[in-house]
């Protein structure tokens, strides 16, 4: 029963931020579009900020869940995508209210991983330090999101498959010889 209410809870969150920036979103209308009283919503979340959290840490686990072993970072990065070009409107009400950083994290981490998966597949009999490959993986991480939040600045304008091709290129080819340059031979 509380799993239902949560999930009652953001998804009628979700339904609002279709429709409205996140600054106008208010508990009692999220209350009042799934049926519930104020005191169940604090039961399940300090404020908006901490179902937003919620709401985008639930999605972030349902994408990295649909990661096969040993597929390439690309096809996480499509899914990536696809799920921010479905919500677009969500996705910049929640960027353009006071919901940025929320976001931000929640591309922060939805990327970490697949790229570290990614990058290790790449580092295979190679010798680089965990610290390199959490320097690739970062500088992977913050090109691709300094990009997708410019397209989400520019009012999402422009073809983001376009985008993650070119993203691909530039990250994927790379990669190998990114850690054989930086990598210690095995003895």
């Amino acid at each position: 029963m509380v799993q239902l209410t949560k999930t009652a809870i953001m998804e009628a969150f979700a339904r609002l931020l279709a429709h409205a920036p996140m600054e106008q979103i208010t508990v009692q209308a999220i209350t009042a579009e799934c049926g519930i009283s104020r005191n169940t919503f604090y039961y399940h979340y300090g404020d908006v900020y901490a179902l937003l959290k919620a709401l985008l840490q639930r999605d972030m686990d349902l994408l990295l869940a649909q990661r096969q072993p040993g597929e390439h970072a690309s096809e996480g990065l499509r899914r990536l995508v696809d799920y921010i070009s479905a919500r677009q409107r969500m996705v910049c009400h929640i960027y353009s209210g006071m919901g940025h950083a929320a976001l931000e994290e929640y591309l922060i981490e939805a990327t970490h991983e697949l790229f570290m998966a990614y990058i290790r597949d790449a580092a295979r009999e190679l010798t680089p330090s965990e610290e390199d490959l959490e320097f690739v993986c970062c500088s992977y991480q913050f090109m691709l999101i300094g990009m997708l939040l410019e397209w989400v600045r520019r009012g999402m304008k422009g073809d983001l498959a376009d985008l993650l091709e070119r993203a691909q290129r530039l990250f994927f080819h790379n990669t190998r010889r990114i850690l054989q340059e930086n990598s210690v031979p095995f003895s």
